[in-house]
């Protein structure tokens, strides 16, 4: 499905909805529930930071692994790096204020959002900010250097997600793992 939003091209894939109601049916505490939440937000904390630089999306593709939003060319290298940011600082501040008032899940949950989409690593924010660092300061190498880094990371996050899934019979982590690996392909 495709239409335009505040100039900004959107295309939704039916399997996102699929994903979705899935990962909600079999939620048994409110976990998830509280993570899609909490993740709308995020990508909220993106939108309003390109209202801040008076500017607007290309394109917003949401699909079963995700959002993937696409900023014009045009744009400066700082206020990409800024739009990028601002959805895992809206989940670190979120975390900060959910455990200032003893709201401690809310408070990991949003720890745990903001981290993994900062984690450098292929289709996260922290990845993409990454790719532009490196298109300035190696633009010949870019590609290789940041899929190297991004590789390698994501098959340590990934291992340390996986025994920490085990450990604490916390199985979402395996889910995180599995995206973390297969967005390293991209």
């Amino acid at each position: 499905m495709k239409f335009s939003v505040l100039k900004t091209n959107v295309e939704v894939s039916p399997l996102f909805f699929a994903v979705l109601t899935s990962f909600l049916l079999v939620d048994k505490n409110g976990i998830a529930s509280a993570a899609v939440l909490f993740s709308a937000l995020h990508e909220l904390g993106h939108f309003l930071a390109l209202l801040c630089v008076k500017s607007h999306a290309k394109a917003v593709k949401i699909s079963a692994f995700g959002i993937e939003m696409q900023l014009y060319e045009n744009m400066s290298t700082v206020k990409k790096i800024a739009v990028l940011m601002a959805g895992f600082t809206v989940n670190f501040v979120l975390a900060f204020f959910f455990f200032k008032a003893g709201k401690t899940l809310f408070g990991y949950i949003n720890l745990v959002t903001g981290c993994l989409t900062a984690l450098p690593v292929a289709a996260t924010d922290g990845g993409s900010v990454l790719k532009i660092i490196f298109e300035k300061i190696f633009p010949e190498k870019a590609d290789k250097l940041f899929f190297s880094v991004s590789l390698s990371l994501s098959i340590f996050v990934s291992a340390i997600m996986v025994l920490a899934a085990v450990y604490s019979k916390n199985y979402y982590l395996l889910i995180a793992a599995f995206y973390i690996v297969l967005s390293a392909k991209k």
